[in-house]
């Protein structure tokens, strides 16, 4: 049976009834992509085929109710420089790298496979965007709360993946608020610390240093 790309045009994206349509609808489009000549290059290279794809299928359908082929450039254009930069935690600085050309790939499947008319329009706008992409993708002032919680956890050495150390971070980040509205309410502002911030603190760079010593062993 021949995909149908319009399967979610219309829907509520707050019902459930879209949520279980978008997960098949992602998986299959997904999937044929996957299989296309312009996905071929990203194949060859080994890089991932449809992580960025996904994020912006879902990103686009969720938070702007907009589907493939009802999505404008004016709200891809928001999806690649806030959501994008807001949402998605990376892995390394460079993991931005792999987005716009599986994007590029994607959206030339869609304007081959589909005909879609924002197709054109797009495929302009990343290509406009990509000289400034991984710049937004680290730019900490664009990150939202979760996102920054787990680029915090990463800078201080800890695998955001592994739970244990997610665990780890997440204790020492609220003990860390504590220490610190602590060390405000007993009257030491501009950086004079109690002594149990102090020793708090000296706790999570001891912590940090075991996580990293792990971390380069795993690689």
């Amino acid at each position: 049976m021949a995909f149908d790309i319009h399967r979610l045009d219309g829907m509520d994206p707050t019902s459930d009834q879209a949520l279980k349509a978008l997960d098949r609808y992602q998986k299959a489009l997904l999937r044929n992509f996957h299989d296309s000549p312009e996905a071929a290059d990203l194949r060859k290279a080994g890089s991932g085929i449809s992580y960025w794809a996904e994020q912006m299928i879902h990103l686009g359908f969720s938070y702007l109710g907009a589907t493939p082929p009802s999505l404008t450039a004016s709200q891809a254009e928001e999806i690649l420089t806030e959501l994008f930069p807001r949402k998605i935690s990376l892995s390394s600085p460079d993991e931005a790298d792999t987005a716009i050309p599986e994007l590029l790939a994607f959206w030339s499947y869609l304007e081959r496979e589909y005909r879609l008319p924002n197709a054109p329009a797009i495929l302009s706008l990343l290509r406009e965007v990509q000289p400034e992409f991984k710049r937004m993708m680290n730019d900490p002032s664009k990150f939202g709360l979760a996102k920054s919680f787990v680029m915090a956890g990463q800078a201080a050495g800890f695998d955001m993946s592994d739970e244990k150390q997610l665990q780890q971070f997440t204790y020492l980040y609220n003990a860390s608020l504590a220490a610190e509205h602590e060390a405000r309410s007993a009257g030491h502002p501009g950086g004079r610390r109690t002594a149990s911030s102090r020793k708090l603190r000296n706790r999570v760079r001891k912590l940090s240093r075991q996580a990293r010593k792990r971390n380069r062993k795993k690689g």
